[in-house]
């Protein structure tokens, strides 16, 4: 009777043990699969991008290289005033050439519509100035000096020389002689416009450097004799065009006296070096009735 006791013990003994393998083993797996409770030891380390927020925040967010740059406008065609307000709004300068005036016209830009540039980048513009030719009234003249008036061509598009525009010049008191004071209009002229002036239109074919070109000049019953030196020699002088501007602004500046009924003009004290400088010959003097009827063709010529 002991002896079939111990065998039932044994096998359920065996049953038992075999059940809690049984047990472990689906444990086991159960701890293995996706749906494992959290807290189970068991489980598999988590990937580094299943639960990584500041990572993912970084990279959505733009960089401040992308924030600072930004797409240059369409100026073309907008005045001056215009351009610098859009550009302003955009973030961008501007750098207006040859002069800053709001009411020129933009005629070209650099960089070009569309480029993209960082804020705070200066955008370059060309501008078309519409001549007013109307220069800021001069400072009173002080003690020893005057003002005369001399003139210039305004605008830059003339088909034809005009009889110019009066332009205020402070000078040296030259006591009301007529020679003095068409010695002081033509250095005036070969001086050339001022900053100001030629920002609203003013121009010349004389600048600094012909300031100094005038040698002499004598003045007898009305005959005016004007000797210049080499500086007198510009650019396109001697071309169709560039000599008729040219000449014109020499004796437009003389003829404007009315103390004078003719001009002869000298290149180192020789007329016909003069005339040589135009690929012409001989000595000219052109009188007053001459200079007339040139300003009548050449108004003719620009009401065509």
């Amino acid at each position: 009777m002991r002896k079939r006791t111990t065998t039932i013990t044994i096998k359920r003994t065996a049953i038992a043990a075999a059940f809690a393998l049984l047990l472990a083993a689906c444990g086991l797996a159960l701890a293995g699969s996706p749906e494992a409770a959290p807290d189970s030891t068991t489980t598999a380390p988590q990937s580094s991008t299943s639960n990584a927020p500041e990572s993912v925040t970084s990279t959505s967010e733009p960089t401040m290289t992308d924030s600072g740059v930004v797409s240059v406008p369409d100026l073309s065609g907008l005045t001056l005033a215009d351009a610098a307000t859009l550009l302003a709004a955009a973030g961008l300068d501007v750098v207006a050439l040859p002069a800053d005036i709001a009411t020129a016209t933009v005629v070209a830009q650099e960089p070009a519509p569309g480029a993209e540039v960082d804020r705070g980048t200066a955008v370059t513009v060309d501008v078309q100035v519409h001549p007013t030719c109307n220069p800021p009234d001069p400072v009173a003249p002080g003690a020893g000096q005057t003002i005369i008036s001399v003139p210039f061509e305004c605008g830059s598009d003339a088909v034809a020389p005009t009889q110019g525009v009066g332009v205020p010049r402070i000078v040296p008191d030259h006591g009301g002689a007529v020679a003095d004071r068409i010695e002081w209009t033509l250095r005036s002229l070969l001086a050339g416009p001022t900053d100001d002036e030629r920002a609203v239109g003013v121009v010349s074919a004389f600048d600094a450097a012909t300031a100094d070109a005038l040698n002499s000049l004598t003045l007898t019953d009305g005959y005016v004799v004007v000797d210049f030196n080499d500086a007198i020699v510009v650019n396109n002088m001697s071309t169709s065009t560039g000599s008729v501007f040219f000449n014109a602004e020499l004796r437009r500046a003389v003829f404007h006296q009315p103390e004078v009924d003719r001009v002869e003009f000298r290149f180192d004290g020789d007329c016909e070096a003069w005339s040589a400088l135009f690929e012409s010959d001989g000595c000219w003097v052109v009188s007053r009735a001459d200079w007339e009827r040139d300003l009548a063709e050449w108004d003719q010529l620009r009401n065509q």
